[in-house]
């Protein structure tokens, strides 16, 4: 480094060090809650890009020396990182170089002094410019080097649209192709989702990765499915290797017998103070003692029943406050909501005398064909972010039943638990757009008032995973596409 850069270095060092101490001396007890999350957000930003300046300083050391030696810098005082944490940096470094985009890209080289300096050079743009973090890359940096050489060498012919909206054959780098998919798709996505997204890229690429690294006469999922029993301080340990199908049976069992005890709800004076760990465990054992081979039938297997009374008005129609539920009580409209979103609800009316004038017992579950439907459009929990499978979601009306919703496809969405539990909070919204295909919205509180909701977002995370399918079958192309066909 000649003087003129040392100098400038450090003098760049030494401004960063003295604005820390300016935001760490900040008196934040005078901030409201739209400055603070303002800068949270613009403090994490400014973070990614602090790790893009560090990862831009191991290139430089990287010039100078092997990748050992700059491990054991950083896994010595006073960085004193673990050599796991170090090593993937240094070969975030060398894999995100965004410099290598103005010399045209990655030169498909693999191995070697420099192999694969800025192979991943757009993903690090994307950092350099805060938009993603180095858990996003370190996750990217490991399934590139997972993806087989022949497959990020060379190119590949696909199909593009112009903006004419005219369809035409190009010729693309296949490591272009897979640094623009993390880049615009991964990386912009919560670390959960970004991970599943690349589990199914690589499971579509190499579908054997898996079952390489086990020594079985038949190594594939079904020969290493075992359940072991281990004492462990006074308790009994069981270790679980399930198979796809069994995974999908036994899992959806449990999660149906672990929800919290519907009568400590959140409105209750004794909430269920069990953890989601307890709650499991709970629902296991309630699932292995009411098995259907039993004379006991299976918990799991009944919905709530659930019966609402309520009187009419003087103009005929139910009176608003009137609602109460057996074994309950008067319920609030929210409480009803929630405890009959996914219930039998019997609905019993009765004349200002308390005389029944009718009963209407309404089957508000979707048929199965309307479940399959609804599973097949939203393929999971619509909440942005969520990658819950629709096995382990519930079937919400967007416009409540109790408020005349049809249970029809138009009106039927999926949440996974914990959003659906979110949304009869007032912490979730759910509408249809113009489309008709269901978004949602946070809904963020102050000191119990409505702040600014979020944005209407859709759950991109089905079509995350279809353009990864997408382009491991691009990538995966040996010969070009006839042309001429096309």
């Amino acid at each position: 480094m000649t003087p003129t850069a040392q100098h400038a270095a450090q003098d760049a060092l030494t401004r960063l060090s003295s604005a820390l101490d300016d935001l760490l001396t900040l008196p934040t007890g005078t901030l409201d809650r739209d400055d603070v999350d303002h800068a949270v957000r613009s403090a994490y930003a400014l973070g990614n890009r602090l790790d893009a300046a560090k990862l831009r300083l191991l290139r430089a050391a990287l010039d100078h020396t092997t990748d050992g030696t700059v491990t054991d810098l950083l896994a010595t005082h006073p960085v004193n990182l673990s050599r796991t944490h170090a090593r993937k940096d240094v070969a975030a470094a060398r894999h995100t170089d965004p410099d290598t985009l103005e010399d045209g890209g990655w030169d498909g080289r693999i191995g070697g002094l420099r192999g694969d300096r800025g192979s991943l050079a757009r993903l690090g743009a994307q950092l350099t410019a805060g938009n993603t973090t180095l858990a996003h890359v370190h996750s990217a940096v490991t399934a590139l080097r997972s993806i087989p050489t022949t497959v990020r060498r060379g190119t590949v012919d696909v199909e593009v649209e112009m903006a004419s909206g005219e369809r035409v054959w190009t010729t693309k780098r296949r490591s272009d192709l897979l640094d623009g998919f993390l880049a615009t798709v991964t990386a912009t996505q919560p670390l959960a989702t970004s991970t599943h997204v690349l589990d199914e890229l690589l499971t579509r690429l190499d579908p054997d990765r898996v079952d390489r690294g086990y020594r079985d006469l038949e190594p594939d999922t079904t020969s290493r499915r075992a359940l072991t029993f281990t004492r462990h301080h006074g308790m009994l340990r069981m270790t679980v290797d399930l198979d796809e199908h069994a995974a999908v049976i036994v899992r959806a069992a449990v999660d149906a017998a672990s929800r919290p005890n519907p009568t400590n709800g959140a409105d209750s004076a004794e909430p269920d103070t069990r953890s989601t760990m307890q709650r499991r465990h709970d629902g296991l054992v309630t699932t292995g003692a009411h098995h259907p081979a039993s004379d006991l039938d299976p918990v799991v297997a009944h919905k709530a029943t659930v019966v609402l009374r309520a009187t009419l008005d003087h103009d005929g129609t139910v009176n608003v406050g009137t609602a109460s539920v057996d074994g309950h009580g008067p319920v609030s409209d929210a409480t009803l909501r929630a405890a009959t979103c996914d219930a039998d609800l019997s609905v019993a009316v009765l004349d200002r005398l308390g005389r029944p004038r009718s009963l209407h017992t309404q089957h508000r579950h979707a048929t199965p064909a309307q479940r399959l439907l609804v599973a097949e459009r939203d393929r999971g929990c619509t909440a942005p972010g969520c990658g819950a499978p629709a096995w382990a979601c519930h079937y919400h009306h967007v416009v409540h039943w109790a408020d005349g919703g049809p249970t029809s496809i138009e009106n039927l969405i999926l949440l996974c638990g914990r959003h659906h539990r979110a949304l009869h909070a007032g912490r979730l919204e759910a509408r249809f757009a113009e489309d008709g295909l269901p978004e949602t919205r946070t809904l963020h509180r102050h000191l119990g008032r409505l702040a600014d909701p979020g944005p209407w977002t859709r759950n991109d995370h089905p079509g995350l995973l279809a353009r990864a399918r997408e382009l491991s079958a691009t990538l995966q192309r040996d010969d070009p596409p006839d042309r001429a066909a096309a």
